[in-house]
């Protein structure tokens, strides 16, 4: 690293001897291609981010299939709980929000640019906690309990929602454009 940002080394020095046989130590060589004008930092927390988007984005539609399932399977009045309105309803919102992250996510992932990270994580994650809001809603109390695999659905959407900035400072990025 240098001045101007991140450089992939092109070359290496003489192997020096390590104690550690699985480690090559070696001076690098000064120069080399220019992989970010961002400092290291910032491009690993950019990139943090955008992982957590994909992860998030993930979390939904793992719990939307599962919630599908479910109310395919569950029954009330004779019926199956996905036949009423109301649950499809549900169910079709949050599919939306989920569809209309991915999009955001696949372009930051090709500009690698921070403000469409941050535009991206905060569509992600409010799409992936507003689906595991539904599916505790629509699973019932079984949801909350540790036994059934929903409620590690549940703990993953909502820590990923604030990992690596809270939607309120994703949006503040968003916002400054920077």
């Amino acid at each position: 690293m240098d001045a101007e940002g991140l450089r992939l080394a092109s070359g290496h020095g003489p192997v020096r001897v390590s104690l550690d046989p699985a480690r090559r130590l070696t001076p690098l060589t000064p120069g080399g291609e220019l992989l970010t004008e961002r400092p290291p930092v910032e491009e690993a927390f950019a990139l943090a981010r955008l992982v957590t988007a994909a992860q998030a984005l993930g979390v939904g539609l793992a719990l939307l299939d599962r919630t599908v399932a479910h109310v395919r399977r569950r029954t009330q009045f004779g019926v199956p709980i996905g036949s009423f309105q109301a649950v499809k309803h549900r169910l079709a919102d949050a599919k939306i929000a989920l569809e209309f992250a991915r999009p955001l996510l696949l372009g930051a992932a090709l500009t690698r640019d921070p403000v469409d990270i941050a535009a991206a994580k905060v569509s992600a994650c409010e799409a992936a906690y507003g689906t595991a809001k539904a599916a505790l809603q629509l699973h019932g109390a079984i949801g909350y309990t540790a036994e059934y695999d929903l409620s590690l659905w549940l703990t993953k959407a909502i820590a990923l929602r604030s990992a690596w900035g809270t939607p309120r400072e994703c949006r503040e990025v968003v916002v400054r454009g920077r």
